[in-house]
């Protein structure tokens, strides 16, 4: 009985792992490609670069409200900022969902003219 109860807890906290880590992935993976689409898309509008953004959120299965994301840039200084949240539902437990927000800012400078 022992056993039995050990290998359920320890199936628990894998599938719980699993699903966390799968995740922060998703995340990281997201953000790397927001940071991509801030440093390349230095001749996109701001509107541009924001429904590329949403595109990604798409792309990546992001639930991202365009009310959650801002897209900043100052055209003489070639600075863009773009901050972002999405609340993301992960299940711990296979009867429970814990509703994690994740958060992000990207800061880019591009450098134009240095070749």
């Amino acid at each position: 009985m022992r056993s039995l109860i050990s290998l359920a807890l320890a199936g628990f906290i894998t599938y719980a792992a699993w699903n966390v880590a799968n995740a922060w992935m998703t995340y990281f993976r997201f953000k790397d490609a927001v940071t991509d689409a801030s440093q390349s898309g230095s001749a996109l509008t701001p509107e541009q670069l924001r429904q590329r953004v949403l595109a990604l959120a798409s792309q990546y299965s992001v639930p991202l409200d365009e009310d959650a994301l801002t897209v900043t840039r100052n055209q003489q200084t070639h600075h863009t900022e773009i901050d972002g949240r999405y609340r993301q539902p992960i299940a711990v437990l296979p009867w429970y969902q814990y509703p994690y927000t994740f958060t992000w800012h990207v800061d880019t400078f591009v450098l134009t003219g240095l070749r």
